[in-house]
C-alpha cells in the first residue's frame, strides 16, 4: 500500500490525532469503500475528530463494511503484535475470532439504534501472539451519519481484565479463609480431645487464646488450645501448657508483634497477617502470623519459614562475597593489564633492535622466528589495550548527561575515516536521538560496532554499513533501538549468545585479527545503561545489531 501525503491544514479533524491520527493520513483510501479522505461525509469526519481527540479507548466501525478506526488510548488494547495497524481494515477480518459476538452486536444496534452496555464482560482476542482471556466493560452506540441514519457504531471501552482477576483473587482469599475458620468453628463444637486430636494433626502451629486484663487493658494472653506443632516450641505438650499465660512460657513475646497484633485483632476484630523475625527466649524464628478473632477468642497460626530465611541470608551472603570477588579480580585485571603493558614494549623495543643488528650483519639470516616475536608481542599489546578498556568500564559514571548520539557517531566515523577509504566502505546513516547515558561508553559501542562491521566484510564485496534508530515501548517504558546492519560475512545464529562472551571468537587468527573482546565491551556499555542487544546474522549475509537503550 501506498503512502500518500496530505496537507494536514486540510483535515482539521486528524490534526493532533496522535498516532492514528498520522497512521489515517498515510492510508491509500483511493483504493478503498471510502475513496479519498476529501470525499468523506462530513458525519464520518465528526466521529472521528470526537475519537481522535478523546483519551477514553474508542473504536468506531462505518459503514455497511464495519471499516475498523479507533484512538491512540484504545491503541494498547491490540498487544504487541496480531492486530495492529487495523485502520481501515473490515471489522470481520480484523476479529474473527469474535465476530459471532461482535458482527450480532453491530447488527443489533444499526437495527434498533438502541446502545448496548456490557460490563466486566469476557472476550477472549488474539493478541501478542496467542489468545488472551480479556475482560471489557464497554458498550456500543449509535453513531449518525449523513441524513440523521445511523452510519455506524461506536464503541467505547476500558479493559478490565486486571480487576476482575483481582477481584477473583479475593474471592478465593476470602472463600479460603472462610473455609479455614469454618473448619475451626466445627471442630471448637467437638469435644475436647477429637478438638485436640484434629489441631495435633496440622503441621503448623496453632493456638486459640484468650485476652488477660488488668485495669481494663489486656496485658497477656492465655492459652485456651494448642496443637503439638506449637507446644513443641517450648518443649512442652499441649495439655501442659493449656490455661497457662502466653508470658510464662515466652515471656519475650510481650516486645513483639506477636503480642501486639494479636492485641489489635482481638479489639478491632479485623484479621491480620504479617511476618515477624522472633529473636526472643533464645529463640531464632521467621514465621508468617495469621490472627482471626472469634467471639471471645482469638485463633493464632504461623507458617515457619526459617529454614528458607536462613538459607536466604546465606544466599545473600554468598552473593556480597562473589560481588566482592568480582570486584577484586577486575582491580586485579585493571592492575595485571597496567604491569603487562611495560613487558611487552619492551620485548617490541628489543626486537626491534635485534632486527636492526641483525641486518647489518653481513651473514644472511632467516629473520621469521623474529617476525612471529613481534607479531606475537603486537597482538598481546592490543590485548592488554583491550583488557584495559573493558576494566575501565566496570566503573559506571555517577551521574548520566543527555548524549547526542549523532555527534558520538560522526566522531567515530571521522576517526575510521582511512580505514573507511581503504576498504571502500559506504555508511548510511539515519538520525539518532539524545539518549541519557555516558558519552564515552556509546562512543565506545559505536567504534566495536563499526569496527566489526569494516573488518568483517566479504573479500568479493565491499562493507556497506546502515545505522538507524526508532523508539520502542517495552514493558510501558519508551526505549530507542540502534540498529547497526552490515553486509559482512555473518555468522550462524547459533552463535548468536556466545559472541558476546569474554574472548569469544568466530574466526582464527590467520583470516581476521582480534582480541575477541569488542562485542563483550559492548554488552557491558549497554548493560551499564540499563539496555540489552540482540544479534540477528547470516552466515555470509552480513549481520545485525539491535542495541535498546532507555529514553529517560
Amino acid at each position: 500500500m501506498s503512502e500518500p501525503t496530505h496537507n494536514n491544514t486540510e483535515h482539521l479533524f486528524l490534526r493532533d490525532g496522535g498516532e492514528m491520527g498520522e497512521l489515517i493520513l498515510n492510508v491509500d483510501w483511493a483504493n478503498s469503500a471510502l475513496g479519498p479522505i476529501d470525499q468523506w461525509p462530513q458525519s464520518l469526519k465528526t466521529n472521528l475528530g470526537n475519537l481522535l481527540h478523546s483519551g477514553f479507548p474508542m473504536f468506531l466501525f462505518w459503514g455497511p463494511d464495519n471499516l475498523c478506526f479507533y484512538n491512540d488510548a484504545y491503541r494498547p488494547s491490540l498487544g504487541r503484535e496480531g492486530k495492529h495497524p487495523a485502520i481501515g481494515k473490515p471489522a470481520k477480518e480484523v476479529w474473527p475470532e469474535l465476530w459471532d459476538f461482535i458482527g450480532s452486536l453491530i447488527h443489533s444496534v444499526n437495527l434498533s439504534g438502541k446502545p448496548q452496555w456490557f460490563e466486566n464482560q469476557l472476550l477472549p482476542i488474539y493478541r501478542n501472539g496467542h489468545l488472551e482471556d480479556v475482560y471489557w466493560t464497554f458498550s456500543y452506540s449509535p453513531a449518525y451519519g449523513e441524513h440523521d441514519r445511523i452510519g455506524g457504531v461506536l464503541v467505547t471501552c476500558m479493559e478490565t481484565t486486571q480487576t476482575v482477576l483481582a477481584r477473583k483473587k479475593i474471592e478465593e482469599t476470602v472463600a479460603e479463609r472462610t473455609r479455614e475458620l469454618k473448619i475451626a468453628n466445627e471442630a471448637i463444637t467437638l469435644s475436647n480431645s477429637y478438638l485436640q486430636d484434629i489441631i495435633n494433626s496440622f503441621k503448623q502451629p496453632l493456638q486459640v487464646l484468650e485476652p488477660v486484663y488488668e485495669n481494663g487493658k489486656i496485658i497477656d494472653f492465655r492459652f485456651k488450645l494448642t496443637n503439638k506443632a506449637y507446644a513443641s516450641y517450648a518443649h512442652e505438650s499441649p495439655g501442659s501448657i493449656q490455661h497457662r499465660r502466653v508470658s510464662e512460657i515466652f515471656p519475650g513475646y510481650l516486645k513483639t508483634t506477636s503480642f501486639s497484633n494479636v492485641v489489635k485483632t482481638f479489639e478491632t476484630g479485623e484479621q491480620d497477617t504479617w511476618i515477624i523475625h522472633y529473636d526472643q527466649d533464645g529463640l531464632d524464628l521467621y514465621n508468617e502470623m495469621t490472627a482471626i478473632k472469634m467471639g471471645d477468642e482469638v485463633i493464632l497460626h504461623f507458617a515457619d519459614f526459617t529454614k528458607l530465611k536462613h538459607l536466604e541470608l546465606e544466599l545473600l551472603k554468598k552473593i556480597e562475597e562473589l560481588e566482592i570477588s568480582n570486584q577484586n579480580l577486575e582491580a586485579f585485571a585493571h592492575a595485571a593489564s597496567h604491569d603487562l603493558k611495560e613487558p611487552v614494549r619492551k620485548i617490541q623495543i628489543f626486537a626491534g633492535r635485534l632486527r636492526s643488528a641483525l641486518k647489518k650483519s653481513q651473514t644472511p639470516l632467516n629473520l621469521e622466528p623474529l617476525d612471529k616475536i613481534e607479531n606475537a608481542a603486537e597482538r598481546m599489546g592490543h590485548l592488554i589495550d583491550d583488557l584495559l578498556l573493558y576494566s575501565e568500564f566496570h566503573i559506571i559514571p555517577l551521574q548520566k548527561e543527555p548524549v547526542d548520539l549523532n555527534e558520538r557517531l560522526n566522531q567515530v566515523i571521522d576517526d575510521f575515516e582511512i580505514y573507511i577509504q581503504e576498504k571502500n566502505a559506504s555508511i548510511q546513516i539515519g538520525p539518532l536521538p539524545i539518549v541519557p547515558g555516558y558519552a564515552r561508553q556509546l562512543q565506545q559501542m559505536f567504534q566495536n560496532l563499526i569496527g566489526n562491521a569494516l573488518k568483517y566484510n566479504r573479500p568479493d564485496e565491499p562493507p556497506h554499513i546502515v545505522i538507524s534508530a526508532r523508539p520502542h515501548q517495552e514493558n510501558g517504558k519508551l526505549h530507542h533501538i540502534i540498529e547497526v546492519a552490515d553486509n559482512g560475512i555473518g555468522f550462524d545464529q547459533q552463535y548468536a549468545e556466545r559472541i558476546f562472551q569474554m574472548f569469544a571468537r568466530l574466526h582464527g587468527n590467520g583470516t581476521y585479527t582480534g582480541s575477541g573482546i569488542g562485542l563483550s565491551i559492548v554488552k557491558k556499555v549497554v548493560d551499564n545503561h540499563e539496555g540489552h542487544i540482540e544479534v540477528a546474522s547470516t552466515l555470509g549475509q552480513g549481520s545485525t545489531f539491535k542495541v535498546y537503550l532507555p529514553a529517560e
